[in-house]
C-alpha cells in the first residue's frame, strides 16, 4: 500500500513538474496563433524554439526556431534574428553538431556587435567558448570565456559571471587541474544561489561531482549528483535529469551497487535517447554495460555494448575534431607566443632608431651651435668688449667644444675599453691634452684681432 501511495506522488510530482514547464511553450504556441503582427509572431517562435531546447524537443525546436528566424529577416528585426540565430545554434550545440553552431553563433555575435549589444556579445562569446571547448582547442575557448567574463563584469550581469567561471573550471578540469576547477565551480556556485539561479546551481553541483569522481571521492560525488538531480526534477530540466541520473548510476557503480546502478544508468539512457543526446546515450550505454558485466547478465551487457560501440563510433569524427582542436590549440599558442616575440624586437628595433635620430639630431644641434660660437668669436675684434669677457667665451666655447667630442666618441671608447673606468680616463686626457697647444692658438689669433679692434 504504501509503496503504490509512493508511486502515485512521484506520479503527481512529474505531472506539476510537465505542467510548469509545458506553461511557458503553452503560452507561446497562443500567442503564434493568434497574433496578427509578424514581429510579434517571430520573436514568439524564437522563444519557443529555446523553450523546446530545454525540454529535448530539438527537431521541433529547430523547425520553430528557423521559422522564427525568416519572419525576423522578413522584417529586419536585427535584435530578434541575433536572437534567433544564439538559440538556433544552442539547440546545434546539444545536437553535437559544432561547426554549424559555432556557424550560427558567429553570424549573432556579428550582429550583436554591430548593434553594440553587449550581454548578446557576451553570450555569443561564452556559447564559442563552450564549442570550442567540445572541440578540443581549450585555449581558444579560455580566451573567449574571458572576454565574456569581462563584459559581464563591466555591465555587473551576475548570472554571467558565474556562467563563465563555470565553463573556465570545466577547462581546468579537463586538464585535471582539480583544486583550480573546484575553486572556479565553488564561485559560480555562491553567485547562482545568491541570484537563485536554479540551473545554474544543478550544473555546478554536477560538476563538483564530476571532480569528485575524478578523485574517487565517490560517496562525495554521489551527494552532489543527488542534490543536481532534486533541482534538475524540481525545474524539469531532461538534458539535465539524463545527465545527473548517469553520473549517479556511475557513482554506484564504484561503489559496488550494481543493481542501484543498473537503475539510475538506464533511467538516464533512455532520456538520452528520447531527447537524442548523443554523448549522453554514449556514457549511459558504457555505464550500462559495465553494471551488466558486474551482476553477470551477459546478453544485456552485450546489447549495451553494441549500443556504445555504435554512439562511440558516431562520436568518431567529433573525436577527431578535438584531436585537431587540440593540435591547432598547440600551433596557435606557438604563433602567438613568436608574434609577441617579434612584436618585442620590433618594437626594440623602433626605439633603438628613435633613440639614435633623437642622438644625432641633438649632436647635430651642439655642432651648429658651436660653430656659432666660433664665427662669434671671428668677428671678436669688431666689437667693444673686454679681455676678461673674451677669455671666458674663448674657453667656455672650448669647453664646450670638449665636452661634445666626449658624448660623440663615447660609444666608439666604449667598444675599445670596454667601459673600464681607467682606460676611459686615459683616452679622454689624451684628448684634454690635444685642447692645450689649440686653446693657445685661438687665444693668441683672439687677442691679436682684439688688439686691432682696439
Amino acid at each position: 500500500m504504501k509503496g503504490l501511495i509512493s508511486l502515485i506522488l512521484s506520479l503527481l510530482f512529474d505531472v506539476s513538474i510537465l505542467f510548469a514547464q509545458n506553461r511557458k511553450i503553452d503560452s507561446l504556441k497562443k500567442v503564434i496563433a493568434t497574433t496578427p503582427v509578424d514581429t510579434v509572431k517571430g520573436r514568439s517562435l524564437c522563444r519557443l524554439c529555446n523553450q523546446l531546447r530545454i525540454i529535448g524537443a530539438y527537431e521541433t525546436g529547430l523547425m520553430q526556431g528557423k521559422a522564427g528566424l525568416d519572419l525576423c529577416e522578413k522584417n529586419k528585426d536585427q535584435k530578434s534574428i541575433a536572437g534567433c540565430l544564439n538559440n538556433v545554434g544552442g539547440i546545434y550545440e546539444v545536437q553535437g553538431n559544432y561547426p554549424k553552431a559555432l556557424d550560427y553563433y558567429q553570424k549573432s555575435l556579428k550582429i550583436r556587435a554591430q548593434l553594440g549589444n553587449q550581454p548578446g556579445i557576451a553570450t555569443c562569446l561564452m556559447n564559442m567558448g563552450n564549442i570550442y571547448w567540445f572541440q578540443g582547442n581549450s585555449l581558444k575557448a579560455l580566451d573567449s570565456y574571458q572576454k565574456s567574463l569581462k563584459i559581464y563584469e563591466q555591465i555587473e550581469n551576475k548570472q554571467g559571471i558565474s556562467t563563465c567561471l563555470m565553463n573556465m573550471g570545466n577547462i581546468y578540469r579537463s586538464q585535471g587541474n582539480y583544486p583550480k576547477a573546484l575553486d572556479y565551480f565553488q564561485m559560480s556556485l555562491e553567485i547562482y544561489e545568491q541570484i537563485g539561479d536554479q540551473v545554474g546551481i544543478a550544473y555546478c553541483l554536477n560538476n563538483m561531482g564530476e571532480i569528485y569522481t575524478s578523485e574517487g571521492n565517490y560517496l562525495k560525488a554521489l551527494d552532489y549528483f543527488q542534490k543536481s538531480l532534486r533541482i534538475d526534477e524540481q525545474i524539469g530540466d531532461t538534458t539535465g535529469i539524463s545527465n545527473s541520473f548517469i553520473s549517479i548510476g556511475n557513482a554506484y557503480f564504484h561503489l559496488k551497487q550494481p543493481e542501484i546502478a543498473k537503475e539510475y544508468a538506464g533511467k538516464g539512457l533512455k532520456l538520452a535517447q528520447k531527447i537524442k543526446h548523443l554523448e549522453f546515450m554514449k556514457g549511459g550505454s558504457q555505464t550500462s554495460y559495465r553494471v551488466d558485466s558486474a551482476l553477470g547478465d551477459w546478453k544485456s551487457a552485450f546489447e549495451h555494448h553494441k549500443l556504445f560501440k555504435q554512439y562511440s563510433d558516431s562520436l568518431h569524427n567529433e573525436d577527431k575534431a578535438k584531436e585537431f582542436g587540440r593540435i591547432e590549440s598547440k600551433y596557435q599558442f606557438e604563433q602567438e607566443a613568436e608574434a609577441v616575440k617579434r612584436k618585442e624586437a620590433e618594437s626594440k628595433r623602433t626605439e633603438q632608431l628613435e633613440t639614435e635620430r633623437r642622438n644625432n639630431l641633438q649632436y647635430l644641434s651642439i655642432f651648429a651651435g658651436l660653430i656659432v660660437l666660433f664665427i662669434g668669436l671671428s668677428f671678436v675684434g669688431k666689437l667693444k668688449i673686454t679681455e676678461r669677457v673674451l677669455d671666458i667665451s674663448l674657453f667656455a666655447t672650448l669647453l664646450i667644444l670638449f665636452e661634445f667630442l666626449l658624448i660623440l666618441f663615447d660609444p666608439v671608447l666604449d667598444r675599445y675599453t670596454g667601459g673600464i673606468p681607467i682606460q676611459k680616463l686615459v683616452f679622454n686626457s689624451v684628448i684634454a691634452l690635444g685642447f692645450a697647444p689649440l686653446h693657445g692658438f685661438l687665444e693668441k689669433k683672439l687677442r691679436k684681432r682684439f688688439v686691432r679692434g682696439e
